[in-house]
């Protein structure tokens, strides 16, 4: 029966193997040893409760029916095997997770597909210590210098470099 029960509920080391980064193969092991010593015990064990000699303890006992009324409620007393009550909340999680992974996939795709056509932009377009500054007025339009963005320089007292401010709040 223990060998019925673990048997059902085996483990397949090689693909749980493939799964585990090269990082953390050395906890897997650790993990896949104990697990085995489990194993091993669970199946040293009986299938089923050693027999009681009830005649041994009838000729040792010497009260009538005592022997008798403790192998009639030995006999009616079943210990069922745990109900298993976790597993259809397993599979809704696992559910939920696939759902979880297969939208990052498609998310992912996505953006690579995006990156992808950026990647391509940058490729084709001219190295930027190659560039005149017409070409450069047309790769990047928002740090062209016009009237509204006269300079490449900072415009704010703050972030120049060399800035320090007097105790009245102007420059020195």
């Amino acid at each position: 029966m223990a060998a019925k029960r673990v048997a059902a509920s085996a483990i397949d080391w090689a693909a749980f193997a493939a799964r585990v980064p090269e990082g953390q193969k050395a906890m897997f092991n650790t993990f896949k040893a104990k697990s085995d010593g489990y194993l091993r015990k669970v199946l040293t064990l009986p299938e089923a409760a050693p027999p009681i000699d009830f005649a041994a303890y009838k000729s040792r006992i010497a009260i009538p029916g005592m022997v008798e009324e403790f192998q009639k409620q030995y006999e009616a007393l079943k210990i069922p095997y745990p109900a298993d009550t976790v597993s259809a909340e397993i599979d809704g999680v696992q559910k939920e997770a696939a759902a979880e992974v297969q939208n990052y996939i498609k998310e992912s795709n996505n953006r690579i597909a995006q990156l992808q056509v950026d990647l391509a932009k940058w490729e084709a377009m001219i190295p930027y210590d190659e560039m005149t500054m017409e070409e450069w007025t047309e790769a990047f339009p928002e740090q062209s210098i016009t009237a509204e963005n006269p300079t490449f320089w900072p415009h704010l007292p703050e972030d120049q470099i060399g800035y320090v401010a007097k105790e009245g709040g102007e420059a020195h």
